[in-house]
């Protein structure tokens, strides 16, 4: 009896992938399409999709088949591109096992973002952005990626480590997959020269990351991120508070064209107005400009900077002349807001 029940199983199954070869040879669908499958989809949704679409002659088939073999609960969440006419149980077996006609989605991380921005970009691709935060915070996941990179030196987030680039993702992608080939591309931009350069300076991984991240913040032109770097250093050495109002913003989570004086004496690692030294973590995913600026800084004597309003800043020696430009910013800013509500 059990041995009559596989041999049904087994001729329904190659009777109905007969019956679907032979609807798809002699009815073939042509054309090249993309098809989206999102999450916790149903099998019996997408088959109907797929049908509606033109992309398959007959739903119920499809659904069948992935109910004979188990597959309508593993439908996986994708984009696919249809560029043939596709056998069913072929199309079937790609959204499972993400094979043939599975589509790689285009994913920007932009120089200066913070990994809560990145999440709102994963999002748009259905990753677990919940999943993704909780593992950029995850001190036994930054031991697993110590292992196929032994120079991580992250402690309390991955911010910093994620390198801006454009990947290629899947849809949905596991989020571990997302954070390992961001902190992969870190590792392969920076050079074996940078670390030596690091001993030089005593500088850690990490506070080089911190360092650059400031800077990638404060700097809008590429020219000046060594003249930035070079406040930041003269400061350092110095032990005087950085005064940069990119870390305070970071905590805050708002980009100010002016803090408030309260602001500047809140009670934060992030407030460099009030503590010296860096800042606990990066603030941002620096590019490999920053980091370069970071470990070379200009040769010049600076200790402030303000910025002008165009995208670039007057660099100073001293308070005095600091204060007077910053006087001519503000003043200049007053202007253009009162012109701006008188138009």
């Amino acid at each position: 009896m059990k041995t009559f029940k596989i041999f049904l199983v087994v001729f329904t199954i190659l009777l109905l992938a007969a019956g679907i070869y032979f609807i798809e040879f002699f009815y073939p669908i042509k054309g090249e399409y993309e098809f989206l499958v999102s999450k916790k989809v149903p099998a019996s949704v997408v088959a109907k999709s797929l049908e509606k679409g033109g992309f398959i002659r007959n739903a119920y088939s499809f659904l069948i088949l992935s109910r004979i073999t188990g597959w309508d609960k593993k439908i996986k969440a994708g984009k696919y591109k249809l560029s043939r006419p596709l056998p069913t149980f072929r199309l079937l077996y790609s959204m499972v096992y993400n094979g043939l006609y599975v589509l790689e989605n285009p994913v920007t991380v932009k120089e200066g973002e913070t990994i809560a921005d990145i999440a709102k970009t994963l999002a748009t691709i259905e990753v677990d952005t919940a999943e993704f935060l909780r593992l950029t915070r995850d001190p036994s996941f930054f031991e697993y990626l110590k292992k196929y990179f032994p120079r991580l030196d992250a402690r309390i987030t991955l911010e910093g480590y994620l390198y801006p680039e454009t990947y290629m993702f899947y849809w949905a992608e596991d989020p571990r997959q997302v954070i390992f080939k961001m902190v992969s591309q870190l590792f392969a931009v920076i050079p074996d020269s940078f670390y030596d350069r690091m001993k030089e300076l005593k500088f850690t991984l990490n506070k080089t990351l911190i360092l650059a991240s400031i800077i990638e913040k404060e700097a809008q032109v590429d020219f000046e991120r060594p003249l930035i770097s070079a406040v930041f250093h003269n400061r350092l050495r110095l032990r005087r508070p950085l005064e940069s109002n990119v870390t305070l913003e970071y905590y805050l989570r708002e980009r100010r064209a002016w803090l408030e004086g309260s602001e500047t004496r809140l009670d934060t690692p992030y407030n460099t107005y009030k503590y010296t030294g860096l800042p606990p973590t990066p603030i941002c995913s620096p590019s490999i400009k920053s980091i370069t600026a970071a470990l070379y800084p200009a040769k010049v004597n600076y200790l402030y900077f303000v910025a002008k309003g165009d995208g670039t800043h007057y660099f100073s020696r001293t308070f005095a002349e600091h204060r007077l430009y910053t006087m001519k910013v503000r003043s200049l800013y007053k202007q253009k807001v009162q012109n701006s509500q008188s138009q």
